[in-house]
């Protein structure tokens, strides 16, 4: 990949972080806790990275309303757990 295209991604990959952290606030979907944007180590565990509500794996898209923020640790236990529907109260 050239020097150039990558950091193309990067700074679309930053615009999309910036588009969900308004849309769901800034904190990590899956544990609750701060997400922290100055991790740029992309093996870090708090890293920020993509879950898709309906993993790819069971059809879901990368489309803007089935993704969510999560740290790179949460995301990878999660795996493709797909997530459950909250119990009605009543």
């Amino acid at each position: 990949m050239s020097k150039v295209r990558g950091r193309w991604h990067r700074r679309e990959r930053w615009r999309l972080v910036t588009r969900l952290m308004a849309r769901d606030g800034e904190v990590c979907s899956i544990c609750g806790e701060a997400l922290d944007r100055a991790v740029r180590d992309h093996h870090a565990d708090r890293y920020i990275t993509f879950d898709h509500i309906v993993p790819r794996a069971a059809g879901g898209t990368d489309a803007v309303a089935n993704l969510r923020l999560a740290h790179q640790l949460c995301n990878n236990q999660r795996g493709n757990d797909p997530l459950l529907p909250e119990p009605a109260e009543g």
